[in-house]
């Protein structure tokens, strides 16, 4: 079927052959009645070969919203052989286009064999990429006539399957999308994330699509930053309805879905590079009560002896709430609380908000407004509430508003010496909703809104004509948080020179794991928000944000010791494990919950865990860093040759070797779990590791194929008592591991390890990245480990980026000169 021309499910008969669309009810309340006919759109009128120019003229059809633009130009870039990009313009007028940080066009004269070709049918057109290798078109629009107009374009694109993973920010219950008629707006919202299918902090608008169980993929990405929904239908087909930029599509393939998301990242900017101290247990609340309620939860959770290596401060350690202040009465001595952190090799990371108050003795308002830096209205600039104060929104887009804030954090760094940035209300947030006066203007209130919630693109944000340096707020609004976060990154890199640094942001776009962590927002302590993290944390890693993690045990709300507890055990192997709570709410972090709880004993027994792998776990972060892998990885990425690991949501793995199973419901101790295809060890049974040379700092375990096999994919019963979480090795790989301490500053002073998992040949493969753990672009000893068993005589080594042979002895000799 065709895509929805009654977008507001008000036509009958009627009125829908007065569009001239086709009338045809299916039986299915969510499919349309009325839709396009395949014959309207555009055809092609002239098209030049040589620099893959089409132009095109639009045929009498149906119109939706009027004010259609008649020609329009397709543009072709054959730019690697995976990666094809297209976009759709109009060659009489600029329309917004995203200024992107990274993205630049390739130059296609380098390439000569592309593993997709491109068709293009001119009358009505239609474009569509097939896979070189197999014939299977993978993209093709065909399926619905293009639409162009000033303030609605819309593109439908049939897909080779249903297996469809992608598109954000929302809560989806599940990994797999469901593809019966389901529409997911997207336009970046400050909104309470739950089951509603709303739009929420992100702006993500890549998706996947695995073709079939030979791991073949292919993915897509639509650079556009305005509001829009993306409909999904049985055909299987998504539908694309945008409300203004252009028409600009990047197709990626990929002999799996890892190569699809690494062909991506190549495009938007592969993640950075997280601080070891970083991949440490982290702890939060709102208002924990001034210095002294900050200090008792530090001092309690050291006293249990909880692997935990950042604290933070919410928005109560500021003074009225103001930006670049902190409150000098509530929390006397906070400089030397940060001073008292850093000599127990603990961090300190402080919470930014954009909104500044707007206060003349206030010196960043003052600054700012000397500098001519705020988003700007009508009669000057834009005036907002937050914390019940009136507001100016910095414009992170105009140079002098970067200048600004580094200025304004370089500042403040020098009164409080924090480590670490988290950026919130990022979207952006804006308290007046009801209060909110904009005009009635097409901007404002234009002929077609997306589902998004409230069906009002300047709710709970700004108005849509507020002016930026990029441009009007209607194109930019979902790029705030984006530019607020390379505005930041800028700030900590003059800050920390040659160090690296963090950054935690609500609000992102394409691009923003280059330079940011990123955290599921605002949920709270269910069962159901423990249960959506696992898809949400798997589609960042899609998107390129491979460090992501929800609120553990809830931000809001009193979370049960039962919750807690099974969110703790989850929690510890987040890529981001954070412990987060609100205002109000009852203390939630382990030692609340007594020194005789299950909850604490769990949680410190799986967050040593956490840091005896921290070595596995930050060589995954180097490999997504270096190439664009993801961290926590669905089964399906490994093994899509198995039809039951596609839909798998409630497990998850670390890299390719390690395998989650939690416990997600109450009062539950069994668990259907889902065994691939491999040979699995029971991470609960292996004993300590073995020094195998105790003069060395490199030492391992054997696990041999008699021991814990699970010889079949299965589905099986897990028992998980309420201690437990599942944890299983993969055969075939190495695990790198360090004796795991209070602090990573302590755990990396400890000895090395590896555990080696066997596969069914006996042999085993893993690498390992070290260096020393914050140094920005340098290295103490960059290098990557490839092990096998039994040993060869020789290992190698990739070294500062060349491939270097070394006999084993040599490297157990530059390991003794060497134990860094």
């Amino acid at each position: 079927m065709c895509p929805d021309c009654d977008l507001y499910l008000l036509f009958s008969q009627a009125l829908c052959h007065r569009r001239q669309c086709c009338w045809n009810p299916s039986g299915n309340s969510r499919a349309p009645s009325c839709f396009f006919p395949r014959n309207g759109g555009y055809k092609v009128t002239v098209t030049n070969t040589d620099k893959n120019l089409t132009e095109l003229r639009r045929l009498p059809s149906p119109s939706l919203f009027g004010n259609d633009i008649i020609d329009v130009l397709l543009t072709k870039e054959y730019q690697t052989p995976n990666r094809f990009h297209f976009k759709i313009t109009d060659p009489k007028r600029n329309r917004f286009e995203v200024p992107h940080e990274h993205v630049q066009s390739s130059n296609q004269d380098s390439f000569s064999n592309f593993n997709y070709k491109v068709e293009v049918t001119e009358n009505p057109f239609s474009i569509k990429i097939r896979r070189t290798e197999n014939n299977k078109v993978l993209f093709d629009t065909s399926i619905g006539p293009l639409q162009y107009a000033e303030q609605y374009l819309q593109l439908s694109v049939r897909l080779p399957s249903h297996n469809v993973y992608g598109f954000g920010e929302h809560v989806h219950q599940q990994y797999l999308h469901n593809m019966n008629w389901k529409t997911w707006p997207i336009f970046t919202r400050d909104a309470i994330p739950n089951a509603n299918m709303t739009n929420l902090y992100g702006a993500q608008t890549f998706f996947l699509c695995l073709e079939d169980n030979s791991g073949f993929s292919f993915g897509v990405f639509l650079m556009n930053s305005n509001a829009m929904e993306v409909a999904l239908q049985p055909a299987p087909a998504v539908t694309y309805r945008v409300i203004g930029g252009i028409l600009d599509f990047y197709v990626f393939l990929g002999n799996n879905p890892e190569q699809v998301v690494q062909e991506y990242l190549k495009l938007i900017g592969l993640p950075f590079l997280p601080p070891y101290w970083s991949l440490g247990f982290q702890l939060s609340r709102r208002d924990y009560g001034g210095i002294e309620g900050l200090k008792s939860v530090v001092n309690r959770t050291r006293a249990v002896k909880i692997p935990y290596d950042v604290q933070y401060s919410d928005i109560d350690y500021m003074d009225k709430k103001k930006v670049f202040t902190y409150d000098k009465d509530n929390f006397k001595g906070l400089d030397n609380f940060t001073k008292e952190l850093h000599e127990k090799g603990q961090k300190y990371v402080i919470i930014l908000i954009p909104g500044i108050s707007k206060t003349l003795s206030y010196g960043p308002y003052e600054n700012g407004s000397k500098m001519n830096i705020w988003v700007a209205g009508t009669t000057g600039p834009v005036v907002g509430e937050v914390w019940q104060e009136p507001t100016v929104f910095p414009d992170y887009t105009n140079p002098q508003g970067i200048e600004w804030w580094i200025d304004e954090l370089e500042l403040f760094h020098k009164k409080l010496n924090f480590d670490g940035v988290w950026i919130d209300m990022n979207e952006v947030s804006n308290f007046l909703n009801d209060k909110l006066q904009c005009e009635n203007n097409y901007l404002n209130k234009p002929e077609f809104i997306p589902g998004i919630l409230d069906r009002q693109l300047f709710a709970q944000t700004l108005c849509m004509d507020a002016e930026h340096y990029w441009g009007l707020h209607y194109d930019v609004h979902s790029l705030y948080g984006y530019s607020m976060t390379i505005a930041t990154a800028n700030a900590m890199k003059k800050i920390f020179s040659n160090k690296r640094s963090f950054i935690l942001t609500r609000s992102t776009f394409a691009g923003s794991g280059k330079f940011a962590a990123h955290w599921l927002g605002d949920n709270e302590a269910t069962w159901k928000d423990l249960q959506w993290s696992i898809p949400s944390i798997l589609e960042f890693n899609l998107f390129g944000i491979p460090m992501v993690g929800a609120n553990i045990c809830g931000f809001a709300s009193n979370a049960t010791e039962e919750l807690c507890r099974r969110w703790m055990q989850l929690g510890a192997f987040y890529p981001f494990s954070r412990n987060h709570n609100g205002a109000g709410f009852t203390d939630q972090d382990p030692a609340a919950f007594g020194i005789n709880s299950m909850l604490l004993d769990s949680s410190r027994y799986y967050l040593n865990i956490r840091y005896r792998l921290l070595p596995y776990l930050y060589t995954l972060f180097y490999k997504a860093h270096n190439q664009g892998n993801t961290v926590a990885r669905p089964l399906v990425h490994e093994f899509y040759q198995d039809a039951e690991t596609w839909s798998i949501h409630q497990q998850f793995l670390w890299g390719p070797g390690l395998l989650i199973t939690p416990v997600l419901h109450s009062g539950v101790d069994r668990v259907k779990a889902y065994i691939p295809d491999a040979i699995w060890y029971n991470y609960e049974t292996v004993s300590k590791e073995i020094p195998l040379l105790l003069n060395i700092l490199l030492y391992g375990l054997y696990l041999g194929r008699e021991k814990l096999k699970i010889p079949e994919k299965k589905w099986m019963e897990m028992l998980l008592p309420g201690d437990k979480i599942g944890l299983h090795l993969r055969g075939g790989y190495i695990f790198p591991t360090q004796e795991p301490a209070e602090t990573t500053e302590a755990s990396r002073k400890n000895p090395l390890g590896f555990i080696i998992a066997l596969d069914d040949k006996k042999e085993a493969k893993g690498e390992l990245f070290w260096d020393d753990g914050e140094t920005m672009g340098k290295f103490m000893s960059d290098f990557l480990v490839v092990i096998s068993d039994p040993f060869p005589s020789k290992l190698f080594i990739d070294y500062l980026g060349r491939s270097i042979t070394i006999h084993r002895k040599l490297l157990w000799d530059n390991l003794l000169s060497n134990p860094h």
